[in-house]
């Protein structure tokens, strides 16, 4: 059945695509969770799927026009749009989803650490600050405060020096005794710390060969002596000639004195003392070989006299030119210590010794009463005059480093380093010829950050006693003279002693 063109109508207004929703709606259309993402992803491929068209014939009998491809387009893109953004939404929202409780613990356990670490720091430092800061107040204190010195008066040596040197003591007189003949000891009298007098027996041998030799000397002699009478009673004139007669008055006398050679060694049979003092040594017993020889180890006896003993001692070369003969010097022994025996110089060897450069001097010592002992070590006491004056301060105010000796002087609490020319060394004391004249008061120990014309505190030295929280301790006895050291006597000595 024909139709004309009034009978043409629009086509129905009912669509039948579904309708979108409004790009302007309140409805939140973002995805919530992965799911509802892919779910639509889905429906956006089904949507852009070609669908069939409700009226296929009204679609070939009307075309489509411009605007609607345009809507359509611009539907399209308005859906890519809102795709995006939902995919950027639910990434936003995954970002900000709350972390895991393990993530949760693991940064409390970070932050509890950090927070022990902190409070450790802060508990080493605060003190270590403290103390910093004590340091420093007390450098500024330190800095501000004058330097303390130690000082010691510098003294005049007095006129005499007395001097201490130690000495080897010896017998006045001593002697080995030995055999002067070959034989046995057949019997001794004296033993060791006998004492004796001159010609005294000390010891009797027993000689059988010699005592054979002079038995056979007697024999010879007696034989000569016949034959020389014998010629010597020839009454006839002519009978022996003169020289007969003179050659057995020779053999005569020749005999004589072998036997009066053999008979003086038998003598030596009798050992005696050749002077009177005491036995020191007794090598022999009953029985003992003994022959006429002085070799070493073959003496019988050793006599000494004791009456006067010698003081052998060793005058240090700075000493000798105050040394002379006739001197009196004053012995010490350390068993007596509250004894002094009076000594004399009676002479030096006259050279010093090239190792030692000391001169060996004897000092005669009498020992009457017999207290001293050969062999004992004493201290041998001079007084010496001094041949210029002097000063005399003690070693630890030398200054240590420096090419000339020197001291600092301390004057007006300032100080000032003076060079001086040194003496004679006591030990503990020095003394000084030039450059101090006595009374100044030198720095002791001085340290090498002092300078000239620095202000300083002075300050004696405190005793021993004077000392806060010191307690006085029982000294052990110490020996008044020790005989291994030299010692001089110093004025701090002397004033000690009074």
């Amino acid at each position: 059945m024909a139709t004309s063109s009034d009978d043409y109508k629009d086509p129905p207004k009912d669509d039948p695509r579904p309708e979108e929703p409004a790009a302007d709606s309140d409805q939140d259309t973002r995805p919530e969770n992965a799911n509802q993402r892919a779910e639509l992803g889905d429906t956006f491929a089904h949507e852009k799927a070609p669908q069939p068209a409700p009226d296929a014939d009204w679609r070939r009998s009307s075309p489509p026009s411009p605007d609607a491809e345009a809507d359509k387009k611009e539907e399209a893109k308005s859906k890519n749009d809102k795709q995006e953004e939902a995919q950027a939404a639910a990434d936003e929202d995954h970002e900000k989803k709350p972390p895991s409780k393990k993530k949760r613990r693991i940064w409390l356990i970070m932050l509890g650490i950090g927070v022990v670490f902190a409070a450790l720091l802060l508990i080493g430092l605060l003190p270590r600050l403290s103390k910093d800061k004590k340091r420093k107040e007390e450098a500024e204190k330190d800095a501000n405060a004058l330097t303390i010195v130690t000082v010691e008066p510098a003294a005049a040596a007095p006129d005499t020096t007395r001097v201490e040197l130690p000495a080897d003591t010896r017998s006045n007189r001593e002697t080995f005794v030995f055999a002067r003949a070959n034989g046995f000891v057949k019997t001794w009298y004296t033993d060791i710390g006998a004492r004796v007098k001159r010609g005294q027996l000390l010891a009797l041998l027993s000689t059988p060969e010699l005592d054979q030799q002079v038995a056979q000397a007697r024999a010879s002699l007696n034989l000569a002596r016949t034959s020389f009478e014998r010629l010597r009673s020839i009454e006839l004139p002519g009978a022996i000639s003169q020289q007969e007669l003179d050659e057995g008055r020779a053999q005569y006398e020749a005999q004589q004195a072998v036997l009066n050679g053999l008979l003086a060694q038998q003598g030596f049979r009798r050992v005696t003392a050749p002077f009177g003092g005491i036995v020191t040594q007794r090598n022999v017993e009953v029985g003992s070989l003994v022959s006429a020889s002085n070799a070493e180890g073959t003496q019988l006896f050793k006599i000494e006299q004791t009456d006067t003993l010698r003081a052998f001692v060793n005058i240090p070369q700075n000493f000798v030119p105050s040394i002379e003969p006739g001197m009196t010097t004053d012995i010490l022994i350390p068993e007596y210590p509250n004894r002094t025996f009076a000594g004399r110089v009676a002479r030096d060897a006259g050279a010093l010794n090239e190792e030692t450069r000391t001169l060996l001097t004897q000092v005669q010592v009498p020992n009457t009463d017999k207290l001293l002992r050969p062999g004992m070590f004493a201290q041998v006491r001079f007084q010496l005059p001094r041949t210029q004056p002097s000063v005399v301060i003690s070693a630890n105010a030398l200054v240590p480093s420096g090419i000339e000796p020197r001291v600092v002087v301390v004057a007006n609490n300032k100080i000032r380093y003076q060079i001086i020319v040194p003496g004679r060394d006591f030990g503990d004391q020095i003394e000084v010829i030039k450059g101090l004249k006595g009374g100044e008061m030198l720095v002791v120990n001085p340290i090498e950050s002092l300078r000239d014309g620095q202000q300083v505190e002075a300050r004696k030295p405190k005793k021993e006693d004077e000392k806060p929280g010191s307690q006085s301790k029982p000294k052990a006895p110490e020996r008044p003279y020790d005989p291994d050291k030299p010692r001089v006597e110093t004025p701090a000595d002397k004033k000690s002693e009074k």
